[in-house]
């Protein structure tokens, strides 16, 4: 099963490109030409922008390739730094859970793959240790169209005994 990127940070970066291109043409027009009379701010704002619309755009250029079925899980993801080998087979796995990063559990739970030996394309350095075991996470849900029950979902059907959903509910307050 694959899962596909989120567009929803593309849509609302060619926005505010669109929004900050037009109003940095209106602002140099007014510097231009009736520079002596007030301005609006948002006009001014505009250049800001622009140049927030184009580095979420830059943002949303990264590959992502997500891909779970009976062979086994194959991830790209220039975000995470996660480059896998092709597909590697469930046998290669300690578990795999959905889990938060133990420093941001106040965002979208990941993917994290606990690999029984060292596997080449996992980032060493972003490792969750927890004793003598490391998981990587290779992909946040929130990146992905898909919801992370869907994920859950999916991991479970493919991964079976392997997989383990680890998501606690945010507390309010």
């Amino acid at each position: 099963m694959d899962f596909h990127k989120s567009r929803l940070l593309t849509w609302v970066s060619l926005a505010m490109i669109a929004v900050g291109a037009v109003g940095s043409v209106l602002f140099v027009g007014w510097l231009l030409g009736e520079g002596g009379r007030r301005t609006s701010v948002v006009l001014i704002v505009c250049p800001f922008i622009l140049l927030i619309g184009l580095l979420g755009l830059v943002t949303t250029v990264v590959p992502l390739r997500f891909r779970v079925d009976d062979y086994g899980i194959r991830v790209r993801n220039r975000r995470e730094r996660v480059d896998l080998p092709g597909t590697v087979p469930w046998q290669a796995f300690e578990a795999i859970t959905l889990e938060h990063k133990p420093d941001e559990r106040d965002k979208d739970p990941y993917v994290v793959v606990w690999p029984r030996d060292p596997i080449p394309g996992l980032p060493q350095d972003r490792a969750i240790r927890r004793g003598h075991a490391a998981g990587f996470p290779v992909v946040q849900v929130g990146d992905l169209v898909e919801s992370a029950d869907h994920v859950a979902q999916a991991l479970r059907h493919y991964a079976g005994p392997l997989f383990r959903d680890e998501r606690r509910p945010v507390p309010n307050g």
